[in-house]
């Protein structure tokens, strides 16, 4: 076996999407399946109210019920496939990051459920986004299982955007796709339209440095050294938007979970929160390799 994927499951529609997407990944990397849903204790007794202590069985029968619906369908696709189980009391957030320990990479869906009441991105892939101890593929119900189109990576010349590369490579040749990197440049004070000579320099000057980020990437990853699978592209504005845009053929699309500053950064890194807020297909938050390890 070539590693084990995590899945986290509730039931919703967000969760059937996160769950296809792992047993394809799985399938293809010949990965073992862990299949985790949690559950919660109702109150038992508050003011006067006395819980129905068949509630507890409840949760219970049903968490166990989404799990051998998930656990079917996985064979369904891969009667081969490695599957296992696991039904766990407590916040969903907590028991996956348990479960998620040693994984090659934990996989849920933008929102559970719950989630009308809740931001875009749901509390759960929220909270995992920094905490998972492995990298982190949120999947929404939109964004099925696709053969086509690269992976798209950022980078920035931190060493999470070497991390995000070095993951990326690793899943376009699972896939046998290319590798597009992406490299953002600074934005620039506006330079007054009477001095187009200077506005010429100073956008020579980023799309320099923007190239040289790429470069030192790619060089910390040398499977990726000359290959005719890699496609660069240097563009400016928005790191996050700038991204998105260019990966609307991806089939994943791979950040670092913070770049340069994130001591300074409250949480997720901004560009990687804007991208899983607002990409049409799966991402990927990848943290540091020393943390990955």
């Amino acid at each position: 076996m070539a590693g084990r994927i995590v899945v986290g499951i509730d039931g919703s529609s967000q969760s059937s999407a996160a769950l296809e997407w792992a047993i394809a990944r799985a399938h293809a990397g010949g990965s073992a399946l862990d299949i985790v849903t949690a559950y919660t204790l109702p109150a038992m007794e508050f003011y006067g109210f006395v819980a129905d202590p068949h509630a507890v069985d409840w949760a219970r029968e049903y968490s166990m019920q989404i799990l051998a619906a998930a656990a079917d369908r996985a064979r369904e696709v891969d009667s081969g496939l490695a599957v296992t189980e696991s039904a766990e009391i407590g916040p969903a957030s907590g028991v996956l990051i348990d479960a998620a320990e040693g994984a090659d990479m934990l996989v849920v869906g933008r929102r559970g459920l719950g989630s009308a009441m809740s931001a875009l991105l749901g509390s759960v892939s929220d909270r995992l986004s920094v905490q998972a101890p492995c990298p982190l593929i949120v999947v929404g119900p939109e964004e099925a299982p696709s053969a086509q189109g690269p992976v798209v990576v950022g980078v920035d010349g931190s060493e999470f955007g070497e991390a995000a590369l070095a993951f990326a490579a690793a899943e376009a040749r699972i896939r046998g796709v290319g590798v597009r990197v992406v490299s953002v440049t600074e934005s620039r004070p506006a330079v007054s339209a009477s001095d187009p000579e200077l506005a010429a320099r100073m956008s020579s000057a980023a799309e320099v440095d923007a190239d040289a980020v790429i470069a030192g990437a790619l060089e910390s990853v040398p499977e990726l050294s000359g290959s005719d699978g890699v496609e660069t592209a240097v563009a400016d504005g928005h790191p996050a938007e700038a991204i998105v845009a260019n990966a609307q053929d991806a089939q994943l699309i791979v950040v670092g979970s913070h770049g340069k500053g994130f001591l300074r950064r409250a949480l997720l890194g901004s560009v990687s929160r804007e991208v899983l807020r607002n990409a049409e297909r799966p991402v990927a938050v990848v943290g540091r390799r020393a943390e990955r390890s």
